[in-house]
């Protein structure tokens, strides 16, 4: 496809002033104000960002950066993720490597697009702003452009290459395999993508190039918009007149914005498009033709088919298809006179618009004929169930029918009869998945790969209304949805309850029990909603349980009653032996340990919950009496500044009666003494505890995957728990959620908070090696002015270092503390650093062991005792290599995942595995599917987990035979496999993402 054959105008927008554009493969995104268009053909989905776009990226889904954050959206607008970017100015993405780059004043950092995890960090080669830079994702890495220099990032975040152009550049894009760059100068220039040498140059003044090109590249100019080509050749474009030119890398989609209004262009060979939808076919099947128009006026054309070894009888077909509309034109099969292979070639009016292969079968002679189809028929806690259907259309039996990675199926199938099977795939939205299927006949065989595309995530509304919380939850209408719903409600603590969605929407009303952010979401999906709640609930004489339906309704969801699933239908009543606060208190207990609340259903323990809120809330009496339990700072939402302090309330408010003692009552304050600090220096994560009531009460901590048992607090009595956190690597770090447990049950948590980087500073990352204590500081000085690092203490023990460190300056410093013993991850230290006006600090900081020795594995290979599993096989044409991991050292672990990449891995088949707990002992068997036909395969695999609140990663790689067939695999081949630990150099050079040291009791 050639630019200047010329284009097509088939639709327009006003939009308003354009701030940014991302361009994909079949699509391109524009960003308007705080809303984004994504332009397909004649064809446009808004998205309703609610904040300005800074930039914008496209791979297979939509990058937006606001002024603090990076959101991922699907390319249909559904929101996925949104993950801090504080100081990003520019995004780019690479697509065939699904990874995003996010560019910042002084830094460059990767993300991964499908996991939102960091890749990469990386200090630029030179500092610059919104004003100064450009940047472009390529096939080999990233492009950045400052001022007159061009500068490529490979994607490990290495420099590939760094050249002065000796001009400021005014727009990049690439050609092919070169960078294009217009300058202020006036000259149009080229370099080679991998080495950055010049390649062409040309006097062109030039406004504006394209992001992206293959054969050629969209320029704009003071004559229009221009085609350059790889070797520097230009040449105008038909219908293109003016405007900033943005075109997909194939060519078939233009977008030209011009002042407030964005126009649309397909390529003269795009505006009608063939494409052949059958696989295999019969006598007396059809060959379907799928007809898109994809402009703006009704087309009537004659198409006419062949087929070699085939008669078709018609072999020409006339149809009508509408502006911007696909049909679909059959074309019956006669007669076959060969088997096998085939090539169809499709004309129009004339013209050779398609060829394409496909297998023809003769069913007299015994030929394969099957249709295949696969649909999404649940999604059950986080996974997704697919139900293949395949139906034999041949005139004769099928002797064997597979599913590839189940080996489920049959031995015979009858002509007419239908075979289902079903597979599971982990459930990511909107993610389009295949299944591999072997169909045979005697000596005949054939493959096939149905696919579909998961359903989106569902969406969750939660709103007061009046005494209670309603929350709306909507999915797509096909698929069942089975998970447990987690409920977090002020005053009540958390609840988990199983439910079941067959339909589009469910509502769920819980009572309200006290002033704080309710939240709602889904165990197994990543899904949440929350809302902060204010003035408390009236009297609760009677709420509806859980799943129950309100008889409330607006008109629109009275109309939808019958199509929807409830997970209760009995509506639940008070009941007087619940007003005791203890009763109703193990109702509501779940120490998140993943077990369902036991029978009878969660309606029951709601109701438990509900009264016994009622009865702190209310006198007996009915009347309304003050509440003294502090409702300030209650739970407060997740976006709260560091430095806020969260003060809850728990236990029981209720008075007590004459003669009795009455309840404890909790109030717990989390306090974090800084907002942002620089990477390695120690913050304080406190918890502060007292019991205002009138007796004692059994209390444990739990932050993160650590707990405290506090023990038994008596009425007056105060206490705290406490921690050092830091910032190991990154831009910051999160502070886990933390809850509060009295006699039991939960009463009383905090969200995470977000502890960002700070800019200024000395930043340290300290290192100690927990076998020999030798120790490796690396200490840089991001203030603006001379600091003089003096030494730094360990255990009491000193490190000297005495370097002076102008602005942006860094050293490393290395010594030995000799008998060093440690048993925790993390240790506090202090660096002592002189200011330039003679002034010492000592400085806290958090100084990370290695995992050597004291992460619980003897063999370097963190807590895990890592083997090949005994199901490895790799031969013929399905091979799978099983990575055993088992966590052999004597603490749960938390967020595992496995995943891995290389060559030979079957990308079709293969998924990461995923564990959100190991306990010690258990063990993680990951199967890594091979492809078919690959001698001596190895691939890297990555072990991601946390322990005692530090990230952390073990680098793998594995190695060994294949057979050629499963008759020649033995047990020999398989013991010659072997997994072994490798230097990551990413991983050595960032360490964990974020340190910390054990909680303690005061």
């Amino acid at each position: 496809m050639t630019m200047s054959d010329g284009y097509r105008q088939v639709g327009s927008f006003e939009s308003g002033p354009v701030d940014a554009v991302g361009v994909g493969d079949g699509a391109i995104a524009v960003g308007i104000g705080d809303r984004v268009v994504v332009v397909t053909g004649s064809d446009r989905v808004e998205i309703d960002h609610g904040d300005r776009v800074v930039d914008l990226a496209l791979a297979d889904r939509v990058l937006v950066l606001s002024s603090d954050a990076l959101t991922t959206y699907s390319r249909t607008g559904e929101r996925i993720r949104e993950q801090p970017a504080a100081d990003g100015h520019a995004v780019a993405a690479v697509a065939d490597e699904g990874l995003a780059g996010v560019l910042g004043p002084e830094r460059f950092r990767a993300v991964d697009i499908a996991t939102g995890r960091e890749r990469f960090d990386v200090e630029r080669v030179r500092p610059g702003g919104p004003a100064d830079d450009a940047l472009l994702g390529t096939p080999s890495g990233f492009v950045l452009s400052t001022w007159s220099f061009l500068t490529r990032i490979d994607l490990e975040g290495e420099v590939g290459f760094d050249r002065n152009l000796e001009a400021v550049v005014r727009s990049l894009g690439r050609c092919d395999d070169a960078i294009v760059a217009a300058l202020q100068n006036e000259r149009l220039v080229a370099a080679d993508l991998e080495s950055g040498t010049s390649r062409w140059r040309t006097e062109l003044a030039v406004e504006h190039v394209a992001p992206r090109g293959e054969s050629s590249v969209l320029v704009t100019t003071a004559d229009g918009i221009r085609a350059v080509d790889p070797a520097g050749a230009t040449a105008p474009v038909d219908g293109l007149s003016s405007g900033e030119g943005y075109a997909t890398s194939d060519g078939s989609l233009v977008c030209a914005v011009r002042g407030e209004t964005v126009s649309t262009y397909v390529h003269s060979r795009e505006q009608l498009r063939v494409a052949v939808a059958t696989e295999s076919v019969g006598v007396g099947g059809t060959i379907d033709v799928e007809v898109t128009n994809a402009t703006d006026r009704d087309r009537r054309l004659s198409l006419s088919a062949s087929v070699d070894g085939a008669t078709l009888s018609p072999a020409d077909r006339t149809a009508t298809v509408g502006a911007g509309e696909t049909t679909i034109v059959d074309f019956p099969v006669e007669s076959i006179r060969a088997e096998g292979e085939a090539t169809v070639e499709l004309t129009a009016d004339g013209s050779v618009l398609e060829r394409a292969a496909l297998d023809l079968d003769d069913a007299a002679s015994g030929g394969i004929a099957v249709d295949t189809d696969i649909e999404v028929a649940a999604i059950e806690h986080g996974v997704a169930e697919l139900a293949v259907t395949v139906e034999n259309v041949g005139g004769v039996e099928l002797e064997g029918l597979r599913l590839r990675e189940t080996d489920a199926g049959t031995d015979a199938l009858e002509p007419g009869e239908e075979w289902t099977g079903t597979v599971t795939r982990p459930y990511e939205p909107d993610r389009r998945v295949s299944v591999g299927l072997e169909v045979a006949r005697g000596d005949r065989r054939r493959e096939y790969a149905p696919t579909c595309t998961l359903p989106p995530v569902p969406t969750i509304d939660v709103e007061p209304d009046g005494d209670a919380v309603r929350a709306t939850v909507e999915t797509d209408g096909s698929v069942t949805v089975v998970d447990r719903l987690v409920i977090e409600l002020p005053g009540a603590g958390r609840v988990r309850t199983a439910v079941t969605i067959e339909r589009d929407e469910f509502l769920l009303i819980v009572p309200q029990f006290d002033d704080g952010t309710a939240r709602i979401g889904f165990e197994s999906l990543d899904v949440d909603e929350r809302v902060r709640l204010a003035g408390g609930p009236g009297r609760l004489s009677r709420s509806p349980g859980i799943g129950e339906s309100d008889r409330r309704r607006t008109d629109r969801t009275d109309r939808r009653r019958s199509d929807r699933t409830a997970a209760s239908t009995d509506e639940t009543t008070t009941d007087p032996s619940a007003q005791n606060p203890r009763e109703g208190r193990d109702g509501r207990d779940d120490r998140d340990d993943g077990t369902a609340p036991p029978d009878p259903a969660a309606a029951d323990a709601t109701a438990d919950a509900a009264t016994a809120a009622s009865s702190r809330s209310e006198p007996e009496t009915g009347d309304d009496g003050p509440d003294d339990r502090s409702r300030a700072g209650s739970d407060p939402p997740a976006t709260a500044p560091a430095s806020d302090e969260e003060r809850i309330d728990g236990g029981s408010g209720a008075e007590a009666d004459d003669g009795e003692v009455g309840d404890p009552r909790l109030v717990a304050t989390r306090r974090i003494d800084e907002e942002s600090v620089p990477a390695g220096h120690a913050v304080r994560d406190r918890i502060e505890l007292e019991n205002r009531g009138e007796s004692a009460g059994d209390v444990t901590v739990e932050i993160g995957d650590s707990s405290v048992d506090v023990g038994r607090l008596a009425a007056g009595d105060r206490t705290a728990v406490e921690r050092s956190v830091a910032i190991g690597s990154g831009s910051g770090t999160v502070l886990s959620r933390a809850a509060v447990t009295l006699d039991g049950a939960v009463c009383e948590q905090f969200p995470e908070r977000e502890l960002p980087a700070s800019g200024d500073g000395v930043a340290v990352r300290a290192t100690v090696d927990a076998a020999d204590g030798a120790v490796v500081a690396d200490v840089v000085n991001r203030s603006d002015r001379p600091r003089t690092v003096r030494e730094l203490e360990i255990q009491g023990r000193s490190v000297p270092i005495d370097t002076r460190l102008e602005p942006g300056e860094t050293t490393t410093a290395t010594g030995a503390l000799n008998e060093f013993g440690a048993d925790a991850d993390a240790l506090e230290g202090v660096l002592v650093v002189v200011d330039g006006d003679g002034t010492e600090r000592r400085l806290d900081i958090i100084v990370d062991v290695s995992s050597t020795a004291g992460a619980g594995g003897a063999d370097g290979d963190g807590p895990f005792r890592i083997g090949i599993g005994s199901e490895t096989q790799v031969a013929g044409e399905y091979g799978t290599v099983v990575l055993v991991f088992e966590n052999e050292g004597d603490r749960s672990l938390s967020d595992v995942s496995v995943s891995a990449s290389g060559e030979p891995i079957n990308d079709l088949f293969y998924s990461e595995a995923r564990r959100e707990r190991l306990e010690p002992g258990d063990r993680i068997e990951h199967f890594v599917d091979m492809e078919p036909g690959v001698t001596s395969p190895s691939f890297d695999a990555t072990v991601r987990y946390a322990a005692d609140g530090s990230e952390r990663e073990v680098a793998l790689r594995a190695a060994g035979p294949s057979a050629e067939d499963e008759a020649a695999w033995t047990d020999d081949h398989r013991e010659q496999w072997s997994v072994e630990r490798v230097e990551d150099a990413r991983t050595d050079a960032d360490g964990a993402s974020s340190l910390s040291t054990p909680v303690r009791l005061e």
